[in-house]
C-alpha cells in the first residue's frame, strides 16, 4: 500500500518536472528561432540541442506514465537523467566548455537524480554529470576536441558587453530563478503532504472514534438488552425464551465480528465477500445487489480496502440513497483493478455535499493504494462511485 502511494506521489512530482523543462526548453527553442531568422546570422550546431533535449523529454515522460511499480519508474527516470548528462555535456563543449558557465547546466539533473532516484542510482547520474564535465575540460586542454567561444568579441570577457549580459542573464537570473521555482515547488509539495497527513490524523480519529460509539451502541442496545431479557426469561421459568434469546446473541455477536473482520475476505478473497456482504445487505434492506468480479485473489492490503470501500459506498446507499438496485463490478485490467459501486437511488449534487467522512474515507483508502476515486452522481438519476488502484503483487492467483 505504501508503494502504491509512493508511485503515484512520485509519478506525478517527475512528471512535473518534465513540464517544468518542457516550459524552460521550449523558450530556448523560440529565441533559437528568432535568432536563425536574423538575416545573415550564421548558423551553430549548439542552437539544435534544445529542440533535440525537448524531444528527448517526449518518449521518457510516455514511458514514465505508464511504469506500475517505484523501482521501474525509478530506472526508467534514471536513464532519462544519463542520457540528459551526456546531452548537457555537449552543451558544455559548444558553449565554452571551463571558460564560461557551462559547469553550472548539470545543476538540476544532479538535484532532480539525488532527490527522486535511490542513493546508487543519483550517485552513479552524478558521476555520469561530473565526468561527462571533466573529459569536455580535459579533452580541450589537449587539443583532442576544439575550444568554442561562445562569443567572438575583441575586449576581454569581464569588458565584453555581451559576454557580460548573456552571463548574467544565463547564469544569474537563469539558473537561479529555475532553482528559486525548483525549491519552492518541492517546499509547497511538502507543505501540502505535511497538511494531509494532520488532516487525515483528525478524519482518522474521528472516524475512530464513531466506530467505537456505533460498537458500543450496539452491543449495549442490542447485545445487552437481549442478554437482559435472556435472565429475566430464565428467573421467570421460561428457558426455550431464553434460549432464543440467547442465540440472538450468539448471531448478533457473530454479525457484529463480520462487519469488523469478514472470515471470507481472509478465506476466499474479495468477490466471495462481496458476494456474502450483499446478500446480508439485501436481506436487511430489501435493495437488489449485484455482484461482478474477478476470480482468483488479490494482495491482501487491496482487498481489505477495497471491501472498505465497497462496504462504506453500501452504508451511503442505506442511509441516503433511497435506491432499489445496486450494481457492484470489478474487473482486473493489467496491472490495476478497476471498479464501480452504481446505485438508482436519487442521487446528490457532489458540489453542494462536500466530503464527508465516508466520502473521504473512501477516497484515502484508495489513494493509500496510489489509485483514484471519483464519484459522479445527479439529483434524481442515481451515483457512481468508480475507483481505479494499481496492483504490484506477481504471484499467481488462486483459482
Amino acid at each position: 500500500m505504501v508503494e502504491g502511494r509512493e508511485l503515484a506521489e512520485t509519478r506525478a512530482i517527475v512528471d512535473r518536472t518534465f513540464r517544468v523543462r518542457r516550459i524552460t526548453l521550449g523558450a530556448f527553442c523560440g529565441v533559437a528561432l528568432v535568432v536563425l531568422g536574423v538575416p545573415g546570422f550564421p548558423f551553430n550546431p549548439v542552437f539544435a540541442v534544445p529542440f533535440a533535449w525537448l524531444l528527448l523529454t517526449l518518449p521518457f515522460q510516455w514511458l514514465l506514465r505508464r511504469q506500475r511499480t517505484l523501482r521501474s519508474l525509478q530506472n526508467v527516470h534514471a536513464a532519462f537523467l544519463a542520457l540528459e548528462s551526456a546531452l548537457v555535456s555537449y552543451l558544455v563543449h559548444r558553449l565554452g566548455g571551463v571558460a564560461w558557465v557551462g559547469v553550472l547546466f548539470y545543476l538540476f539533473t544532479v538535484i532532480y537524480a539525488n532527490f527522486f532516484l535511490p542513493p546508487l542510482a543519483g550517485y552513479v547520474v552524478t558521476g555520469i554529470a561530473l565526468f561527462g564535465f571533466a573529459l569536455v575540460a580535459a579533452l580541450e586542454m589537449t587539443g583532442l576536441i576544439p575550444h568554442y567561444l561562445p562569443f567572438a568579441g575583441q575586449a576581454p570577457p569581464h569588458q565584453d558587453p555581451v559576454w557580460v549580459v548573456a552571463t548574467i542573464l544565463v547564469g544569474g537570473f537563469g539558473f537561479y530563478a529555475v532553482l528559486a521555482f525548483t525549491v519552492r515547488a518541492f517546499a509547497t509539495m511538502y507543505e501540502r503532504r505535511r497538511r494531509a497527513l494532520a488532516e487525515l490524523s483528525a478524519r482518522l480519529l474521528t472516524a475512530q472514534e464513531e466506530e467505537r460509539k456505533r460498537i458500543a451502541r450496539k452491543v449495549h442496545d442490542e447485545l445487552g438488552q437481549t442478554l437482559a431479557a435472556a435472565r429475566w426469561a430464565l428467573a421467570g421459568g421460561d428457558p426455550a425464551e431464553a434460549e432464543r434469546l440467547l442465540n440472538l446473541s450468539v448471531e448478533g455477536m457473530r454479525t457484529l465480528a463480520r462487519e469488523l473482520r469478514p472470515p471470507l475476505l481472509d478465506e476466499l478473497g474479495l468477490t466471495p465477500a462481496l458476494r456474502a456482504l450483499a446478500e446480508r445487505f439485501a436481506t436487511s434492506t430489501g435493495v437488489v445487489v449485484e455482484v461482478e468480479g474477478p476470480p482468483g485473489r488479490l494482495p491482501s492490503e487491496v482487498e481489505t480496502a477495497l471491501f472498505r470501500v465497497i462496504h462504506e459506498a453500501l452504508e451511503n446507499v442505506r442511509r441516503h440513497a433511497e435506491a432499489r438496485q445496486v450494481t457492484i463490478t470489478l474487473d482486473r485490467r493489467r496491472g490495476a483493478v478497476v471498479g464501480e459501486v452504481a446505485d438508482d437511488g436519487k442521487g446528490f449534487d457532489p458540489h453542494r455535499a462536500g466530503e464527508g467522512l465516508g466520502l473521504s474515507g473512501m477516497k484515502e483508502w484508495v489513494g493509500f493504494l496510489g489509485g483514484e476515486l471519483h464519484i459522479h452522481s445527479q439529483p434524481g438519476k442515481g451515483t457512481r462511485v468508480r475507483f481505479t488502484v494499481p496492483v504490484h503483487d506477481s504471484r499467481p492467483h488462486r483459482r
